[in-house]
This record gives structure tokens, C-alpha cells and sequence, in this order.
């Protein structure tokens, strides 16, 4: 009994000595945000003794033990938010726990995966994003519409995103926070790519052009779209070929037949579409066909039609010309015929053809011949003339039409020779056998007409005979035997004692040919003709050596005696130095002693006589002496 009271007494010493236990205050809280971490947590004004350290990762649901009795618990790279307390224990007092305090791990926010986006024509129609595997928090999510260069904030915090009917690209992201306090994530991007409706735009460009050559370019324009090639096609669209071409223009060469053109446009995803068809129009070469439906109108109205066959293209215009050609005047007519009333002269046409772009052609003339009927007219009028000394015109009046030519005939019409003369006069001269002439008019194109002839009679010659030819010698005298019918005349009458009598005598100083006409009772002159040959002699006449020109009238000239028998002659002068002062063929007994129409003085001067027809010179010396 004593013992009990002793252990009894003992113990409330004891427990009012201690108290209770106390389990102080925990410190060292810390929020990471990232699993590599490290440290410690500490209690203190604790009452008691630490019996061991708990740890609890799920907010205090739960506490497990740990074997640690210091007053510091260390972690390190804690996964996830784990808090932290101290047991104590004061003598045979209950335990009490310190405060607790966590260390607040929060892995990095992770943006997570958006699913969703493409392409699309014109529109999306509405639709949901769905964000997956994010760490942390939506805090909102982003839109942009100009490539991510701004963004535009939507108030949505959750994981899913009702997006409206889009019209335009837009990209989509989700921003994630895990932990207040922690670097906020982005999402993935999702793009709607929203191409707009393909526009094939405008072909521009169509034009006509020829086979011949041709060069051009076609030109796309107001498209929506990329050009992803062009198309060809020569049959008029029911087949086409494929051009590997990606700009807007195409260019075509020396196409030979019509082309069609067509763009294949595309914008994005949209479906392609074609542009307006472009065509070039080849046009074959212009032919100018043949012209019929001219004629020939004599005498009568010309009116008629003139067709146009065989050609290819279209008619631009008629022209005519009454020139023969050489103007033409324009038609105003586009069809293939033409009209002609009572033309009154002969008229050429053409028509001029252009197919498409191709250069125009101008068909052959066809001629619509319009005249009066052809009169021949008459020539005035039968002559007789003499034999060969003729010489008159014969006139055509009259007429209607051109003189063609003229004809004659020497042998009374039976065979006729063209003359070559378009004129309506026809000079005839030195016939010798009657002719007989006509004149050969046309019209235009109407027939020929033939004046009746003019008979241009030659009376035959009457007979002349001059005598035989006779040689005499340089100063004989010889009688003249002429005979004849009519008047006589000799031609020349040099040397003669008569031209106007048959036998007149005759004395030539040289050789000389005699003509004797006899003119007849027609007046008409024929003649015949003599030669009378004089052999020359030798000079032998007396050759002055002195002469006065002083114009006294006596010996003013120097004289060679019978020198006018020989004007053959050649007279040369010198003075005394072997100038020359005076010279001249056939002298006449005329030098006066000048010399350029100035006197000479008086002295001796040279002198060479020469002949023509003789070998003989003859040299000496003459005196001028005036006396002055």
C-alpha cells in the first residue's frame, strides 16, 4: 500500500511538470512548378518529442509515416503536391501533430492537342474543337484571321469550342495555366484554310486573222484562282487538247485553221472552273473568183448583169473604168452582182474580195463593150501624078471609129499591103506604079469596115536622055547631046552656054555630073543624067610676087593666074620667121595681105602652094608693099 502511494504520488508530479504534448508549427511551404525539385520543411515550438513525420498527397485524406525524428523533413523531385506534419509526443501525453504545410508541385502546363481544321471552299459550316491531353486550366482560347500576325481572345475555359460558319482562313489555339502560378501553355494551332470561290475571270483576245500569217496573245484577266493550264480545241469545242501553261497568257503563230482557247482556273480546294472562250478565227486566203455577164454592144443599148463566181470571202466593192484601166472608180455594192443600163461608152469592172482578216484580191476585169456600129468613112480622093516626083496626103471623113491601118495595092486590089499609120491621113511620095489605097476603121470592138479605095494613078514617064559620058580634058569645050519631050533644064549650069536648050556647050572646070530634066505635057519633070569627066592638068600659071594693097584698085591682091581652074588648091603664108599668117583651101586671087583682119607690114613673105589631086608643091616668095 505504502509503494502504490508512492508510483501514485510520483506520477502527478510528473504530469503536472509536463503538461501535454504540443506539435508546434510546420514551415517551408513552396509552390514548383516542375518536378525537379528540392528542400526541406521545419517545425518548431514543439512540446515533446518528434516520434516521426507523415506525408499526405491527396490534401489530407490520408498521412503516411515517415522515419524522421529531427525537426527538418527534406524532399526531393516531388511528382505532385505533398504536405507535410510532425507527430510529438510529450511523456504519457497524447501525440499532437504541428501544423501542416505542402509543397505544391504542379507539372508544366502543357497546351494540349486542338483536333480539327482543313480545307475548305467558301465556307466550314459550324463545327466543335476539342482539346486533348492538356495539362492545367483553359484560361481562353485564341482566333486569327490574317495568318497569326494578331490574335483575337474568345471567353471560353473549357475544352471544347463551337466554332460558327467561317468565310475566311482562321487559325484556332487553346491557352492552358496549370497552377496560378505557374508559365501558361499554348495549344497546337488548327487552321481552317477557307479558299474563296474559284472566278475563271475574262479570256480577252478574240480577234480574226489570216492563214497566211498571223501572231497574237490571249490574256485572262478578273480571275479568282490559280491558272492550272489552258485548253485548245479545232473543232469548235467538241474535243479539246491540254496546254501545259500556268500563266495568264498564251500566245499562238502562224495558226492554219480556227482555234479556240479556253482557261482552267482553280482557287485552292474550290472546284476549277473555265473561262469564257476565246477564238481566233482563221480565215482562209481572199480569192477573187471570175467575173462574167460583159458583151459586146454595137450600135444597140448596153444593159446587162454582171455575176461574180468562185470566190471566197466577202465583196468589199466594185470598181469600173472607161479608161481602158487606167483609173478606176469605186462601186458602192457588196453583193455579187451588178447591174449595167445603156452605157454609152465600153466599160471595165472588177470586183474587189476580202475573206475575214486576210488581205483583199481584186478579180480580173471582165469588159462590157459599148460603141456606135462602125463607119468606115471615105478617103478623098483619085489623083494622077507623075512618075516618082510625087508627094500628096489622101484624108478618111466620116468615119466613126479608129483608123486601125491602111492598106494599098500595086496591082488593082488583087493582093493588098498593110501600112503601118492610125492616123486618118496617108501621105504618099516618089510612087512609080499606080497604087490604090484604103483605109480600115473599127468601132470599139465592133466589126471591122474598109473604105472603098482612092486610086492614085502614075502616068508613065516621058523619055529624056542626056547623052553618052563623056571624058574631056581641063579646058576643052564639048557639045552637050540631050533629047527629050518637053522643056529643057540642065541642073547645074555651070560651065554651060545654055540651061534652057537640049545641046548646049559645055566647059567644066573638073568633073561634073549633068542633069537634064525635060519637063512634059502633064508637067510632070523626068530626067536623065550625064557625066562629063575632066582630066586635070598640072598648074603651070603665073604666080605674083609683089601686090599692093592700098585700095588704089590696082594689084590689091595677090594673084595666081588660072588658080580658079584648080580648086583643089591649098595656099599656105609665111613671114620671115616661119609664122604662119595666112592659109586657104580652093584660093580665089582674094588675100589682101591680112592677117586676122589686120595689115601685114610690108615685106617678103613664103608661100606653099599644094594640090589636092597632084603631088605638085610649089614654094616662092611675095613682096607687100603699100607705099604708105
Amino acid at each position: 500500500m505504502k509503494k502504490f502511494l508512492l508510483i501514485s504520488i510520483a506520477v502527478f508530479v510528473a504530469f503536472h511538470l509536463n503538461a501535454q504534448s504540443v506539435g508546434g508549427t510546420t514551415s517551408g511551404s513552396v509552390t514548383y512548378c516542375t518536378t525537379t525539385n528540392s528542400g526541406f520543411v521545419s517545425v518548431a515550438g514543439y512540446v515533446g518529442n518528434i516520434l516521426f513525420w507523415q506525408t499526405s498527397t491527396n490534401g489530407g485524406a490520408s498521412w503516411t509515416n515517415n522515419a524522421n525524428t529531427t525537426a527538418n523533413q527534406t524532399y526531393f523531385n516531388l511528382a505532385q503536391t505533398t504536405c507535410y506534419r510532425a507527430v510529438v509526443k510529450d511523456g504519457a501525453f497524447p501525440a499532437d501533430t504541428s501544423t501542416i504545410v505542402c509543397i505544391n508541385v504542379y507539372p508544366p502546363s502543357v497546351g494540349g492537342i486542338i483536333n480539327g481544321g482543313g480545307t475548305y471552299c467558301a465556307s466550314t459550316g459550324a463545327g466543335t474543337l476539342n482539346l486533348s491531353g492538356s495539362v492545367g486550366n483553359v484560361l481562353y482560347w485564341l482566333e486569327s484571321t490574317n495568318g497569326g500576325s494578331t490574335w483575337n481572345t474568345i471567353a471560353n475555359t473549357t475544352t471544347t469550342y463551337n466554332y460558327p460558319s467561317l468565310a475566311q482562313t482562321t487559325i484556332f489555339q487553346a491557352v492552358v495555366q496549370n497552377g496560378a502560378s505557374c508559365p501558361a501553355d499554348t495549344s497546337n494551332q488548327v487552321t481552317f484554310i477557307v479558299d474563296p470561290t474559284t472566278v475563271s475571270g475574262t479570256l480577252a483576245g478574240s480577234t480574226t486573222v489570216c492563214i497566211s500569217s498571223n501572231t497574237g496573245t490571249l490574256t485572262l484577266s478578273g480571275n479568282t484562282g490559280n491558272v492550272i493550264g489552258w485548253l485548245t480545241s479545232t473543232n469548235s469545242g467538241s474535243t479539246w487538247t491540254p496546254v501545259s501553261n500556268t500563266t495568264s497568257t498564251q500566245g499562238y503563230t502562224n495558226l492554219t485553221q480556227t482555234t479556240w482557247y479556253q482557261v482552267i482556273v482553280q482557287s485552292g480546294s474550290c472546284p476549277a472552273d473555265t473561262a469564257s472562250t476565246a477564238i481566233i478565227d482563221v480565215s482562209t486566203l481572199s480569192i477573187a473568183g471570175t467575173l462574167t455577164g460583159g458583151g459586146i454592144y454595137c450600135g444597140v443599148p448596153a444593159t446587162g448583169t454582171l455575176t461574180l463566181t468562185g470566190n471566197t470571202g466577202s465583196v468589199v466593192n466594185w470598181q469600173n473604168s472607161t479608161d481602158g484601166g487606167l483609173t478606176w472608180g469605186p462601186i458602192t455594192n457588196t453583193t455579187n452582182t451588178e447591174n449595167y443600163t445603156n452605157l454609152p461608152i465600153t466599160t471595165m469592172y472588177t470586183v474587189t474580195v476580202q475573206n475575214g482578216a486576210c488581205p483583199a484580191v481584186t478579180s480580173a476585169p471582165e469588159t462590157v463593150y459599148s460603141a456606135p456600129q462602125t463607119v468606115a468613112g471615105s478617103v478623098n480622093s483619085n489623083a494622077s501624078v507623075c512618075y516618082f516626083l510625087n508627094n500628096d496626103t489622101l484624108d478618111l471623113t466620116g468615119n466613126v471609129g479608129n483608123v486601125l491601118y491602111w492598106l494599098s495595092s500595086t496591082d488593082n486590089g488583087a493582093t493588098w499591103n498593110t501600112i503601118s499609120n492610125t492616123n486618118t491621113s496617108q501621105i504618099y511620095t516618089g510612087l512609080t506604079q499606080s497604087t490604090w489605097y484604103q483605109a480600115v476603121v473599127q468601132s470599139g470592138v465592133c466589126a471591122i469596115d474598109t473604105t472603098s479605095y482612092v486610086s492614085i494613078t502614075v502616068l508613065a514617064p516621058s523619055p529624056v536622055n542626056a547623052g553618052a559620058d563623056t571624058t574631056i580634058t581641063q579646058g576643052q569645050t564639048i557639045t552637050l547631046n540631050g533629047a527629050g519631050s518637053g522643056v529643057p533644064l540642065w541642073i547645074p549650069s555651070t560651065g554651060l552656054s545654055s540651061a534652057t536648050v537640049f545641046n548646049p556647050a559645055a566647059t567644066p572646070n573638073n568633073t561634073t555630073a549633068y542633069i537634064l530634066t525635060v519637063t512634059d505635057i502633064n508637067n510632070c519633070i523626068n530626067a536623065d543624067t550625064v557625066i562629063i569627066t575632066v582630066n586635070m592638068l598640072e598648074y603651070n600659071g603665073m604666080i605674083s610676087n609683089l601686090f599692093t594693097p592700098n585700095a588704089d584698085g590696082f594689084n590689091d591682091f595677090w594673084y595666081l593666074q588660072d588658080i580658079l581652074n584648080f580648086p583643089d588648091n591649098e595656099v599656105t603664108v609665111y613671114n620671115i620667121y616661119g609664122n604662119q599668117v595666112y592659109n586657104k583651101k580652093a584660093y580665089t586671087n582674094d588675100w589682101a595681105g591680112t592677117y586676122n583682119g589686120a595689115e601685114l607690114p610690108d615685106g617678103t613673105y613664103y608661100y606653099v602652094l599644094k594640090f589636092d589631086n597632084s603631088d605638085k608643091i610649089i614654094k616662092g616668095s611675095v613682096d607687100i608693099l603699100r607705099n604708105k
